[in-house]
């Protein structure tokens, strides 16, 4: 009798180490086929791009190739970054807020202009003046022939 009941101790400490296999295999099935179906669903999102139509409304830019879309994200990036710079109100923090907003989308150069402008009293002068100044773009043209871009912006 002794030897039964270990036996069926063996037996059940086998059946408890292939079902803790079993379990653990399957849970790496899980975490690796959860990996490849985000990889691919990322790869299917970075296909799309969202387009604002003169800040308006919001559409959908399929593309197979995204250098299709990149002039039209390059001029909408440029006018952007000319109305929040440019546009300033007489109220130092809107001014702040959108000199902030705008050196995102912009480079060194940016902060030297705001800087000198700064330094000439050139935002104070508009909020002692209670001048509002509004900025609004005609066209962006961009050259992309070649790098660094050179991009125009009438206004």
């Amino acid at each position: 009798m002794e030897f039964k009941s270990l036996k069926n101790i063996e037996t059940s400490f086998r059946q408890i180490r292939l079902f803790g296999i079993v379990v653990v295999s399957l849970c790496a099935v899980v975490a690796i086929s959860a990996v490849c179906m985000s990889l691919r669903f990322a790869e299917k999102q970075r296909e799309k791009i969202y387009v604002l139509d003169n800040g308006k409304s919001l559409m959908l830019a399929l593309s197979q190739d995204m250098n299709q879309n990149r002039p039209a994200e390059a001029r909408e990036h440029v006018r952007r970054f000319h109305e929040l710079f440019f546009t300033l109100s007489p109220d130092k923090s809107a001014i702040q807020h959108n000199i902030d907003r705008a050196l995102i989308l912009a480079d060194k150069s940016a902060y030297n202009y705001y800087s000198d402008f700064v330094e000439k009293g050139y935002y104070n002068r508009i909020i002692a003046g209670n001048i509002t100044q509004v900025v609004k773009v005609d066209s962006v043209v961009c050259d992309f022939n070649n790098y660094p871009y050179i991009a125009k912006t009438y206004a």
